[in-house]
């Protein structure tokens, strides 16, 4: 299993998190997604065999959401602008 975490976009309250939640969720391979309103992240457990980071993101803009851009070393990401 593996571990993924979202930087989201758009949230408005408990329940934009919880319809997140549930679109995950219903993404086969996910084992468990947790959705924080206040963090604007979720933290998803999947199977990598089964899905990709990528097809979670595409799970959450279907949803009607958005995936915010990393900043620095957020989520392992890196802005570019250091090299590294």
């Amino acid at each position: 299993m593996q571990v993924g975490m979202l930087k989201l976009d758009g949230l408005r309250g408990a329940g934009c998190a919880a319809i997140i939640s549930d679109a995950l969720k219903a993404v086969k391979g996910v084992d468990t997604a947790e959705v924080s309103f206040e963090k604007a992240k979720a933290s998803v457990t999947y199977d990598e065999s089964q899905v990709s980071l990528q097809r979670l993101k595409v799970a959450v803009e279907e949803a009607g959401y958005g995936i915010a851009k990393p900043v620095h070393g957020e989520d392992g990401a890196c802005c570019g602008g250091c090299g590294g």
